[in-house]
């Protein structure tokens, strides 16, 4: 990374830049936001955060008393390249220049229009550095990307700190793998850390998982049970897919939160719990709030951090490192060596999207290997790794040979894709055969003649 040690700032852009100290940081011109017409008309705002809300509810960093904004209406987010402001599906939506945007890049002087109130953006004189971390890792996590450095800087930063974190990204960004290594980097390392999936666990359930229970409280509780906070003690309680959260819950997780305690199903007992919770989800959580979907105070509660893992398209520059982890860790030590030529193939994945993220470029290492061909062509097996991360190709591609009759070349064909279907769809089922049959619009029974067929579980 090029060291630049100079003050001069670019209105529009960040510069990356090594400090005396050694540290590594983005430098950024501060900005002000100046109300030009509107309830908070001739006020100015200064954007001091990574993430600069905005909105009519009163927690957001712009709070401004309007019907007609949204409660978290938009949000100004510095990236590498600039300022962007990102609309939250808010009701009205967000302007810029007069045109309405879903997310778009401010340039000195453009004007931001919500509901009645018009602000422009103003570069100030002076710099803010935000600092990023030197590592291109935090434990499984890997990148070299400025994103990612923001987040592992975060993530060292506060990892310690015992605090509540939330998590947000696309499926396939690593959510989960995060969650566990900011717990294996806290004091609790040695302690529990348990998983709870809020969309795979039915309504009527997940109190009991979450809480436990205790014997008669409803049909089936045959014996007490604790539950996740309890069999947490003194370590972390992930909630994946947070946003799933039924909403008679929430009042009830929000209590947790505050006060530390719980009650199991059926009991009127109170019990002191020591966990830290850190929660995920790929929903967009302020549309949930916009929508009195999602308590607004238990959203502000559970991310007292908040860390965006990026998509592996604003990350590109990541892919060759990622490729060569998962080599070996898949395939071995020799495996870079049965690459056909890798730099050629790298330059073709940086240029795909990866609407699978990185959870997608996994799945593509692992199948391509399958191939008896060598050396092997990541690239052809793009269309697969996409269908294993549960998502729809952008570009489908099929990979086949012709030197085969056509049969059998057709029948290969099929059973590698009935075999990367059904891989995908038990795994993200949990292995549920009832739910998979359903989410696939099969008949039970065949999902399960095709199981037995390809000896994927019993």
């Amino acid at each position: 990374m090029t060291e630049d040690r100079t003050n001069n700032v670019s209105a529009e852009t960040l510069v990356l830049a090594d400090g005396d100290n050694q540290e590594l940081f983005l430098r950024v011109r501060r900005t002000k936001l100046l109300v030009i017409s509107g309830p908070l008309q001739g006020r100015e705002f200064v954007v001091n955060h990574d993430t600069f809300t905005i909105g009519s509810g009163s927690r957001n960093d712009l709070a401004i008393s309007d019907s007609t904004v949204s409660k978290r209406h938009c949000e100004i987010i510095v990236e590498q390249s600039g300022y962007l402001i990102r609309d939250l599906d808010s009701t009205n939506g967000t302007f810029v220049q007069g045109v309405r945007v879903s997310s778009a890049h401010l340039a000195p002087g453009s004007e931001i229009q919500l509901g009645k109130t018009r602000i422009v953006f103003c570069p100030l004189q002076d710099a803010n550095d935000i600092p990023l971390s030197r590592n291109e890792a935090f434990g499984k996590m890997l990148g070299r990307s400025v994103p990612m450095r923001r987040i592992f800087y975060l993530a060292e930063t506060y990892s310690p700190a015992d605090v509540t974190v939330m998590i947000t990204g696309e499926t396939g960004t690593g959510k989960e793998v995060l969650a566990e290594e900011i717990h294996n980097h806290s004091a609790r390392s040695e302690k529990p850390f348990i998983v709870i999936d809020c969309a795979a666990i039915s309504k009527e359930l997940i109190e009991s998982e979450l809480f436990g229970h205790v014997k008669g409280s409803f049909t089936g509780a045959n014996a007490d049970r604790q539950g996740a906070f309890e069999l947490a003690d003194g370590g972390t309680v992930f909630l994946d897919e947070i946003g799933d959260l039924s909403p008679d819950l929430q009042p009830k997780l929000l209590r947790v939160l505050e006060k530390r305690e719980i009650k199991r199903v059926g009991c009127n007992k109170v019990r002191k719990i020591n966990v830290r919770i850190i929660s995920a989800t790929n929903r967009n959580l302020a549309n949930e709030v916009n929508e009195s979907r999602f308590r607004e105070d238990l959203y502000y509660r559970l991310s007292v951090v908040h860390l965006e893992l990026p998509p592996l398209r604003r990350r590109r520059e990541d892919v060759p490192l990622l490729v060569k982890r998962f080599l070996t860790d898949l395939h071995g030590a020799d495996a870079l060596e049965q690459l056909a030529d890798f730099d050629r193939t790298m330059d073709v994945l940086k240029r795909h999207e990866w609407p699978g993220n990185v959870r997608e470029l996994r799945n593509l290492i692992e199948l391509a290997f399958y191939s008896e061909r060598r050396p092997v062509d990541l690239s052809a097996f793009l269309s697969l790794g996409n269908l294993r991360a549960g998502r729809k190709a952008s570009e489908p591609e099929v990979n086949f040979v012709t030197d085969k009759p056509f049969k059998d070349a057709k029948s290969d064909l099929i059973e590698e894709f009935e075999r990367t279907y059904l891989n995908d769809l038990l795994a993200r089922n949990k292995q549920n055969i009832s739910r998979s049959a359903r989410e696939a619009g099969i008949e039970r029974a065949y999902l399960q003649r095709l199981i037995r067929k390809y000896g994927m579980r019993e």
